[in-house]
């Protein structure tokens, strides 16, 4: 292990990677069994797993893939995919196989126990198999021989005899990649390679254990074989005639295409790297980290460079405003990911609720290429969780209800991702049962939530509302699905804690869209800068409606409640200063009508010191709970700016 250590981490990121593709790619199977590229897609990620675990040292799971193997062989074998017990098996093995990943990343070992498995894999293939071959050396020596060329090497011969030469690798071969480099190159040294397996592009990333090469040579098959044999780790070598010489008078020399497309297939270094690079998280955090200090330096240029009186000074502070606005953006760019990588865990997730809640769903995943920054992607699943939880268990009907209904036997659930504006928009949509706000009433009602006399008043706005209520449940029996009250509390306690909202919209036997709205990143945000009391506060631009001069509005005392009465509306006036501990300020002379919680409010300011860019920190527990702030930024000259929690300021006024 201590040879493998350096590569650990990329073992770890790989390997999630190839177990989430293989979880979407077994669902999408079950789906269309007769989906060969998806078939393929599996045989691929399946052997690339299996060659990184053993050649990392960890038998447990190289075990475990290599019987998983034989399952996947059975698609190839027959129509109309597996059975779902089968497929359950399946599930199941991806499922030792991450918990396998967790223990290796948090201990150093693998703590799997693959034997279980690989007895209920091995009886799936009993029950499966194919009447065998006369004998099973005889179905071996046929497989090891008989290999389809990726090329034509009738046309690349030219009449010359071809020879196909085998190597197998061993078992526990420590970098499978550079010993097949190491048997193409040996190869290639005695004479012209028409075609190799792996190709030359994809030597780097083999993690296969046999290697194959079609050679034009003068040298002798048992030489050919003995130089393969040559290098480390070569468990066995076998040479084959893959093309017979087909005639004495064969041109001398191939055509320059031809001879070009050979040149191409022999090893080579490749005059170009990856097109990708992976990089520590870690190191993106302190990249932005440094961004964020360059635009505070830069800001506070900005506020000495208005002062100052210096020839040229102004162009330059334009061309260096020009420059970090590049590089901002281009850091921003490297943190963004698909928010793909979130959304492809559901597909299982759908899968195994409905068959445990015995409905039919059909799942429809939109704008998977949505980018979101890294540390609010690495957030989101649980939410969304929930609210797919919810959906399936509280949503969508069963088929007999929905038949009854004049439904599809099929519930439709969507996912959707979306940009909008410097916000990314993300929706579950279902077409289910919708909400009952009467039922939703009533329940409220037995938990003392609201009185008897409200039961009635109740619609289906304020009945959505209700369901975020903590400890708020419509279910009449727990289940390990929903049921507990904790669902809906928790997206919007975890939402909010990334700075954005969460609502809720339904239509009563149509289906239920429940809409997170969250910010493109959390670490650098435009804001408008106010004071109030003397301090600095920040309110996030994209809450913001517009601001007004209160000496041009009427404000009017409802219920001993100030509001502010606009000509689309009437909203609470909430004093800053007094929100935030402050006595009430006689002077506040502009009011900034924000968004929160789904409704308009007007925040009251002393002052308003224009739009900022900037960079935010969280607060220390102790002052932010209960405190309707998000977090902190340092201003240029220092003064510390509160960031207004236009949600949680919402809902005190409610």
């Amino acid at each position: 292990m201590d040879e493998t250590a350096e590569y650990l981490p990329m073992f770890l990121a790989e390997g999630r990677e190839h177990l989430q593709e293989l979880n979407l790619a077994v669902v999408r199977i079950e789906e269309t069994p007769d989906d060969q590229a998806t078939v393929d897609e599996i045989f691929r990620i399946a052997h690339s797993l299996k060659g990184m675990s053993a050649t990392m040292g960890f038998a447990g799971m190289a075990a475990l893939t290599h019987e998983m193997e034989d399952v996947f062989e059975l698609l190839r074998q027959r129509k109309g995919g597996l059975e779902r017990s089968a497929v359950d098996v399946l599930l199941e093995c991806l499922d030792a196989l991450e918990a396998a990943v967790d223990a290796i990343e948090s201990g150093g070992f693998e703590a799997i126990t693959p034997e279980p498995l690989i007895v209920r894999l091995r009886t799936l293939v009993r029950d499966d198999e194919a009447p065998a071959p006369d004998g099973p050396d005889e179905a071996k020596a046929v497989d090891a021989t008989v290999i389809q060329p990726p090329v034509d090497l009738g046309e690349l011969a030219q009449g010359r005899r071809v020879v196909q030469v085998l190597a197998t690798l061993a078992a526990d071969a420590s970098i499978p990649s550079v010993r097949a480099y190491m048997i193409l190159s040996t190869l290639a040294e005695l004479g012209e390679t028409l075609a190799c397996l792996p190709a030359p592009d994809d030597v780097e990333g083999f993690t296969g254990s046999q290697v194959v090469a079609w050679l034009v040579s003068d040298r002798t098959d048992a030489e050919l074989a003995e130089a393969a044999a040559s290098v480390a780790e070569v468990e066995d070598t076998e040479t084959t005639e893959a093309v017979p010489d087909a005639a004495l008078d064969a041109p001398e020399e191939l055509p320059a295409t031809a001879a070009s497309e050979t040149r191409a297939a022999a090893p080579r270094s490749s005059n170009h790297g990856s097109s990708t690079v992976r990089v520590d998280a870690e190191r993106l955090d302190q990249l932005m980290h440094a961004m964020g200090e360059l635009v505070l330096n830069r800001t506070h240029v900005e506020g000495l460079a208005a002062k100052a009186d210096i020839p040229g000074l102004p162009q330059a502070l334009q061309a260096l405003t020009r420059t970090s606005h590049a590089l901002q953006a281009m850091v921003m760019q490297v943190r963004m990911i698909p928010v793909e990588a979130v959304l492809l865990r559901f597909p299982r997730l759908v899968r195994d609720l409905s068959v445990k809640l015995s409905k039919q769903v059909e799942l429809e995943l939109v704008g998977k290429d949505t980018e979101l920054d890294r540390s609010v992607v690495d957030s989101l699943g649980d939410p969304l969780v929930h609210l797919i939880r919810n959906s399936l268990d509280h949503g969508l009907e069963g088929p007999e209800e929905r038949r009854a209904a004049g439904k599809p036997e099929t519930g439709r659930l969507e996912i959707a991702a979306r940009h909008a504006g410097g916000n990314v928009v993300i929706s579950v949509k279902d077409d289910g049962r919708g909400v009952d706000p009467a039922r939703v009433a009533q329940k409220a009602f037995e938990r003392g939530l609201i009185s008897a006399e409200a039961v009635d008043a109740i619609d289906m706005a304020r009945a959505t509302e209700l369901l975020f209520h903590p400890g708020f449940s419509t279910s009449d029996v727990t289940s390990d699905i929903s049921g507990r009250g904790v669902g809906m509390d928790a997206v919007r306690v975890a939402i909010r804690g990334l700075g954005g909202e969460v609502t809720m919209t339904s239509v009563q036997g149509e289906g239920t869209t429940s809409e997170i709205r969250l910010p493109l990143t959390l670490a650098i945000m435009a804001a408008l800068l106010v004071q109030a009391d003397g301090r600095a506060f920040a309110i996030p631009l994209d809450r913001i409606e517009r601001t007004v001069r209160l000496a041009d509005q009427t404000v009017r005392s409802v219920a001993g409640r100030r509001m502010l009465v606009m000509p689309d509306g009437v909203m609470p006036l909430v004093d800053a200063s007094e929100q935030y501990g402050g006595s009430r300020a006689d002077g506040a002379a502009f009011a900034v009508i924000v968004r929160g919680n789904g409704v308009r409010l007007a925040f009251a300011v002393s002052a308003m010191d224009g739009q900022r860019e900037l960079v935010t920190r969280p607060l220390p527990p102790e002052v932010a709970d209960g405190s309707a702030l998000s977090g902190a930024a340092v201003l240029s000259d220092g003064q510390i700016a509160l960031i207004v929690d236009c949600d949680a300021v919402a809902e005190g006024v409610a």
